[in-house]
């Protein structure tokens, strides 16, 4: 059968970096334990550069579904849509293509024996890689994780998790449309199995996907600052306020490229499978709240502050890092003046903020009379 050899796998499945690393190691063994001769360096990048060009000239893989799990009880997912997100996270690739799973099933079907592993039907398949797929959706939320095994004897296997937001809805029967979402998560989590971030960059636009950060929400925190000032009915509406604030960060962030926000069903969703109701948005992040994003792989949250000022209000937002064990440190902040007691208003400074923090946002639809 014609099946890669051992290094042209890792070359694919683990990146062209861990091939490139791999064989100057093995260069610089053959030197002793140490290389100190410029000359042999000067090999070894040579090497690096061959290795390059054979890469650019690999043949497209096959890929084999070796299994999907899914929460079966889900009417929004299937092994069918999986199956069929995959096949096209792939073939965009233009460099794998999936084995469908009734051909895969025809094949095993006629080999006579009582038992037969997933690795001997992708052999007779000459399938060089096996994906294992495990998707979940928690409201809006999908979560796609991908475990790719191939090498000679199947003895190398990556994993890959990637996240998408749901936020289509039908308009005939107002049920979620998960199709998109499950498409981009499988993307992003096969860029992650892959070591590939940039493997979707030359896509058409609207089927370009790299890996995210998955960010929920935190808590925007009113503060009426200095005694003596007028009192806002922002402030004063603060539990309409705070909602309206987590729901422009979620709408400005939806198509951002290198984030995924947990809109607040979601996130909430998350909240309550542990066990957590009633979480207002207007009060600071609790450890508890920490302690359950982390858990969900949430892995940054932003919150906010509004404070009460002369001559207006100040709206500062942060993006901060969840650490393992539950605390968090900033990574960045960014803050805008609103000099005008109103909702609108309010909802703009958020957006400036947004756009220090992150560049282009999804900007509101301009409504016209």
């Amino acid at each position: 059968m014609n099946r890669t050899n051992v290094y042209e796998i890792i070359g694919t499945l683990l990146g062209v970096c861990y091939l490139h690393v791999t064989m100057a190691l093995q260069l610089a063994g053959s030197y002793g334990s140490r290389v100190t001769n410029r000359k042999h360096w000067v090999i070894a990048v040579a090497m690096i550069l061959a290795t390059s060009t054979i890469w650019s000239q690999q043949t497209v893989q096959k890929v084999m579904i070796g299994s999907i799990r899914s929460d079966s009880s889900d009417h929004l997912l299937s092994q069918y849509k999986v199956e069929a997100a995959l096949a096209l996270a792939l073939e965009i690739t233009g460099r794998y293509s999936l084995v469908q799973n009734t051909t895969r099933d025809s094949v095993v079907a006629t080999m006579k024996r009582d038992s037969i592993s997933v690795q001997m039907a992708a052999d007779r398949l000459g399938a060089e890689l096996i994906a294992f797929c495990s998707i979940a959706r928690v409201a809006n939320l999908i979560r796609m994780e991908v475990v790719i095994v191939g090498g000679e004897g199947w003895v190398i296997n990556t994993t890959g998790v990637g996240f998408a937001l749901s936020f289509l809805v039908s308009d005939s029967s107002q049920q979620r449309i998960v199709d998109p979402a499950i498409l981009t998560a499988t993307q992003r989590a096969l860029s992650v199995a892959l070591l590939d971030s940039a493997m979707y960059v030359s896509a058409d636009s609207g089927l370009q996907a790299r890996p995210t950060q998955l960010t929920a929400l935190g808590g925007m925190e009113f503060v009426m600052g200095e005694d003596g000032l007028a009192p806002w009915s922002v402030f004063k509406e603060k539990i309409a306020a705070s909602y309206d604030a987590v729901a422009t960060v979620v709408a400005a962030m939806r198509q951002h490229p290198s984030v995924t926000v947990v809109d607040v069903e979601s996130r909430d969703s998350l909240y309550a499978a542990a066990g957590l109701y009633m979480v207002e948005n207007y009060n600071a992040l609790s450890g508890i709240e920490l302690k359950t994003l982390r858990g969900f792989d949430v892995t940054h949250v932003i919150t906010g502050r509004f404070v009460r000022i002369r001559g207006g209000a100040e709206i500062t937002l942060s993006l901060n890092e969840i650490k393992p064990d539950a605390s968090y440190t900033s990574i960045r902040t960014a803050s805008s003046t609103v000099s005008v007691d109103a909702k609108l208003a309010f909802q703009d400074g958020i957006r400036s903020c947004l756009r220090q923090m992150f560049g282009a946002i999804t900007e509101p639809v301009q409504q016209t009379r």
